[in-house]
C-alpha cells in the first residue's frame, strides 16, 4: 500500500476489520492492561460511537515534560470529563481511542482534510448522531515532546488542525 498518510493507513485497517469496535493506539503509547476492556464496555450502549481514553505523560524527563503532564491532567482530562456530560468531546485522541466501526463508516472514515484527523472524525461521528464518551479508567501513557522545538511543532499542528476542523464543520 503506498504511503498516503496516517489517515489512509487507519482507513485501510478499519475497512479490513471483521469486528464491531476498532481500537486505535499511537506507536509511542503504552496502555494499561485493562484499558481496552474498559473502553469496550461503553459499546453496549448502541448510541455510543466513540470512547476517548485518559492520556498520561509517560516520559517525565525534564521540566517541559513535567509541565505537560500537569497540563494533560488539568486541561485535557478534566476538560474531557466535563465535555462528556454534554456530549461535547471534540477529540478522541490518537493515543488511545475506541470507535464503533459502523459509526466510522457512517461518518465517512478518517480523511486528509485537516491536520488533526482524530478531531475531524470525532466531530463527524457526533454529527451523524452518535455519542462520544470519555473513560478515565482507560489509561494510556504517551511520549510528550522533550524540546521546545518539538513542543511548538506539535502545538502548531494541534491548533491549526482544530481551526481546520472547526471551519470544516461550522
Amino acid at each position: 500500500h503506498p504511503n498516503q498518510g496516517k489517515w489512509s493507513a487507519l482507513n485501510r485497517a478499519i475497512l479490513s476489520l471483521d469486528a464491531d469496535v476498532a481500537i486505535c493506539i499511537d506507536a509511542d503509547t503504552q496502555v494499561t492492561p485493562d484499558a481496552v476492556s474498559k473502553m469496550v464496555e461503553h459499546f453496549q450502549n448502541p448510541r455510543v460511537g466513540a470512547v476517548a481514553g485518559k492520556i498520561v505523560v509517560g516520559n517525565l524527563v525534564n521540566t517541559l515534560t513535567r509541565m505537560q503532564a500537569l497540563e494533560y491532567v488539568t486541561a485535557q482530562n478534566f476538560e474531557r470529563r466535563a465535555f462528556d456530560r454534554m456530549n461535547g468531546i471534540l477529540v478522541v485522541p490518537g493515543a488511545i481511542g475506541a470507535w464503533r466501526v459502523s459509526a466510522l463508516r457512517d461518518a465517512g472514515l478518517f480523511c486528509q482534510d485537516t491536520m488533526t484527523e482524530d478531531c475531524d472524525l470525532t466531530i463527524s461521528v457526533n454529527r451523524v448522531g452518535y455519542r462520544v464518551v470519555y473513560d478515565e479508567r482507560a489509561v494510556a501513557y504517551t511520549e510528550a515532546p522533550q524540546t521546545i522545538r518539538a513542543f511548538l511543532t506539535q502545538r502548531l499542528r494541534w491548533s491549526l488542525g482544530m481551526f481546520q476542523s472547526a471551519w470544516k464543520h461550522k
